[in-house]
């Protein structure tokens, strides 16, 4: 609770930080009625920094400002294994991917995921477009509940008289007008804003009481005096337990979702053109050490204050879903009112950005790849096509809504082992073989993508039976990313070698 913070300046602050995001989002609004294009990929104009500040923020939402927080507050110093953990996928996407995909996606002239995926194969039944819709819905409903649940949280820390479930729905209604509204234009604007917003708060903020405790200092010895695993940086058991560590979702591990990530991927191909990738991509790495640094070192800080005698932080350790709440409240308890509400704007932030990234993809998934080419045979009149697809952004927005409503989950696990371990592994091994594999078939990226797509949740529901009680962590992630780039070369091998005979 922010017992030292003027409610009034701290609600001032945030509320002007929304209505600009809104304004924003709306004023974008005017363009996106320009074309079906526009509204899903900005007529493919989008600069350097727009296109990485923007993609940046998309991937990195409420569960680093909430759960990666949250994580450092109650693991220690091994939550910093996160920089490499996500900085490696930032290379390779912006380095690697992020230009081929530019152009391939340029040369068929693809809106979407599915629309790639689809067109570079030519396939004349729409499996892969229909499998890659299914998979996107059921990601993104789940993803973006996470983000509902994680604004649920970080409002009822920040306002002890709202309930999680009031909480939910301010975030659900702020994301959903601007949303609605703008589309992919207004979502990379509103998303470029916010991710400036992010490294200034996660950057300063740890700066400003690191100076005023003493530094990494005073952090050191309440840290060690608790607990000294939380200056480990690596499991105290080795073998299988470390390298279970190494790639779980602490650590290696997250880096085989970014290749898979259509919210992502959409910034790529929209980029005006491929030479903006390199500079996106300087931008987009450099951000992402700031915000990971940053993120960690607020959860260490809390955790330090709290061992120290800090009263607003004893709840915290309760659980780890309450230390999620760790960032909003030590910033209205360490900062000026003022900057508190900035805070917290930061945190919403996050959430917004990635919300409303994943609600657009959903939406193209359906209004682009089911109606407009399956149904209306790509002659949909404009008007219809753009009431469906804010009509689907609306839709799956609430029932994200309803989700998180009834299931007030963990959101740094939640994101990671659902929303971003399906996505990863449904899509991932599938774009770097489209893009790299002159002999990847339509069959093998069929099998892929739905090995991908029923791994990584039967892998849990496994590893929940049995997997615990060895203590080792087995990410579902890469166990589904392996399997599916496995099934896509065996299948496409075994597909070109039955043409040949």
């Amino acid at each position: 609770m922010l017992a030292q913070a003027n409610q009034y300046v701290f609600i001032v602050s945030f509320v002007i930080y929304t209505l600009l995001i809104v304004g924003v989002g709306l004023y974008s609004s005017i363009y996106a009625r320009r074309s079906h294009e526009d509204y899903f990929l900005a007529g493919r104009s989008l600069g350097k920094w727009v296109a990485a500040l923007s993609a940046s923020a998309s991937s990195e939402s409420g569960w680093v400002t909430l759960g990666l927080v949250g994580m450092a507050f109650t693991n220690g110093v091994q939550a910093y294994w996160i920089l490499p953990g996500c900085l490696l996928g930032f290379v390779f996407n912006w380095f690697v991917v992020a230009g081929r995909m530019r152009d391939r996606a340029g040369e068929l002239q693809a809106v979407t995921l599915p629309d790639l995926f689809s067109l570079h194969f030519g396939e004349r039944k729409p499996i892969i477009r229909v499998l890659a819709v299914v998979v996107i819905l059921v990601a993104m409903v789940l993803y973006v509940a996470a983000q509902f649940a994680a604004a649920g949280k970080a409002f009822s820390a920040a306002f002890p008289q709202l309930s999680y479930q009031v909480g939910v729905l301010i975030g659900a209604v702020i994301v959903l007008i601007y949303t609605v509204s703008g589309g992919f234009r207004a979502v990379c604007w509103t998303d470029f804003l916010q991710a400036l917003l992010m490294v200034v708060t996660l950057v300063v903020f740890p700066i400003y009481v690191l100076a005023d405790i003493g530094g990494f200092a005073f952090v050191r010895e309440h840290l060690a005096s608790a607990d000294p695993d939380l200056l480990r940086f690596t499991p105290n058991k080795g073998g299988l337990a470390l390298v279970g560590f190494l790639l779980g979702s602490g650590a290696l591990g997250i880096n085989f979702g970014y290749p898979g990530q259509p919210h992502v991927l959409a910034r790529f191909m929209a980029l005006r053109d491929r030479k903006e990738a390199r500079a996106a991509g300087v931008v987009a790495v450099v951000w992402g050490a700031m915000v990971y640094w940053g993120a960690v070192t607020v959860g260490l800080i809390a955790r330090a204050m709290t061992e120290a005698g800090a009263a607003w932080g004893k709840p915290l350790e309760e659980n780890s879903q309450a230390a999620e709440q760790c960032l909003v409240l030590a910033a209205g308890n360490l900062l000026p009112a003022v900057i508190a509400g900035v805070v917290l704007a930061a945190v919403l932030a996050a959430i917004c950005s990635t919300a409303d990234s994943q609600l657009v993809v959903a939406a193209s998934a359906v209004a682009n790849d089911i109606y407009e080419r399956l149904f209306a045979g790509g002659k949909a009149r404009s008007i219809n096509r753009l009431l469906l697809d804010r009509g689907v952004v609306l839709g799956v927005g609430l029932v994200a809504f309803a989700l998180a409503i009834e299931t007030e989950q963990e959101v740094y696990s939640y994101v990671l082992t659902y929303g971003w371990a399906i996505l990863g592994a449904a899509f991932g091994p599938q774009v770097i073989l489209l893009l790299w594999w002159k002999r990847a078939s339509y069959r093998g990226c069929v099998f892929g993508m739905l090995a991908g797509f029923i791994v990584p949740p039967l892998w849990l529901h496994l590893y929940e039976e049995t997997g615990r009680a060895s203590g080792v962590e087995v990410y579902n992630l890469p166990v589904g990313f392996v399997v599916a780039l496995v099934v896509n070369v065996l299948v496409s091998w075994l597909s070109a070698r039955r043409m040949a005979v």
